[in-house]
């Protein structure tokens, strides 16, 4: 995208006066996103049949991704130019290289379907819950087959190896944010192993409500407002907003947090009270959770980075 050509003098002067008022790392990458994008790159949209390992052209993109990446070291930066440079810059500091990851990261990530409406839309008398559900553990198998008898480290493998270590850790309900600086292709095939963990989930709710229930006895049910944030938890998707959003002060911080889940729930913005209240029962639900874990000797270690070399 030329951001040369969106963006008058004034604009960008007045724009790159506000970026510098902003002191917290958080907020820097969070102005940079709204107004440059902070994916320079158009990565595949969520795909069942992970084609990007099986098809040759497909893989071929993903290391076109890779190879300009590592080519371009700006992809931190903006420049311009009238009269005078113009420079926002958003390079992490090794102790801001966590938080610059964790929000590519989250950023990946909310670009994760609904599964509920979309297991709905792509069911039909030809393919149903069960059949996606075998194709998609079929495929995890068959990338399970490849990393553990190919030997040949190629780039396809190491794609695979980073994918397959997203959809464990999701399984396993271990998820590890980076700890440090990550690459923009290693972060998007961590959050689709994430995804399609999500995905096979959401396959077999899918399927146990058919069993228990016969179709012609389904109804279509809207969830409340509680329980479509439970739903949004269950997805990791409130805690990437946290961390996404944590550089922010608490009012601030609120109000984004109700604002997105707002437009999340499909619930009008007078709910941002409710949204709020709901969400500090749930802190104090969880807070409660890990002291009975504590005090019955619970302890779970997690590795800090997201990925072997």
């Amino acid at each position: 995208m030329d951001t040369m050509q969106r963006y008058s003098e004034n604009q960008i002067r007045t724009l790159h006066s506000e970026f510098r008022s902003h002191k917290k790392y958080a907020d820097k990458l969070a102005f940079f996103d709204q107004f440059f994008g902070i994916i320079p790159f158009s990565f595949p949209d969520f795909d069942p049949r992970l084609r990007f390992f099986f098809q040759k052209e497909k893989t071929d993109e993903l290391a076109e991704i890779y190879r300009n990446e590592r080519n371009n070291p700006g992809l931190t930066e903006r420049k311009f130019f009238f009269g005078e440079n113009f420079i926002f810059n958003i390079k992490p500091a090794n102790s801001n290289s966590a938080a610059y990851s964790n929000y590519i990261l989250s950023s990946f990530l909310s670009r994760s379907p609904v599964f509920e409406d979309w297991i709905r839309q792509n069911v039909s008398n030809e393919s149903s819950v069960e059949s996606l559900l075998d194709e998609a553990n079929g495929t995890i198998n068959k990338i399970e087959y490849c990393i553990y008898n190919e030997y040949d480290k190629s780039f396809k493998l190491q794609c695979m190896s980073v994918f397959f270590k997203g959809f464990y850790d999701a399984f396993s309900n271990r998820v590890n944010l980076p700890g440090k600086k990550r690459k923009f292709i290693e972060l998007y095939l961590y959050a689709q192993g994430i995804i399609y963990s999500n995905y096979i989930g959401s396959l077999k709710r899918a399927l146990y409500v058919d069993f228990l229930i016969p179709a012609d006895q389904q109804k279509s049910a809207n969830l409340d407002l509680p329980a479509k944030l439970d739903l949004m938890n269950e997805l990791g998707i409130i805690d990437f907003l946290k961390t996404r959003y944590s550089g922010m002060d608490t009012v601030s911080f609120e109000n984004k947090m109700a604002e997105i889940l707002c437009l999340l729930t499909g619930e009008y913005t007078g709910q941002k009270e409710s949204i709020l209240k709901i969400l500090s029962t749930m802190n104090r639900q969880g807070k409660n959770e890990i002291l009975k874990r504590a005090s019955s000797g619970f302890y779970n270690k997690t590795p800090n980075s997201i990925a072997r070399k």
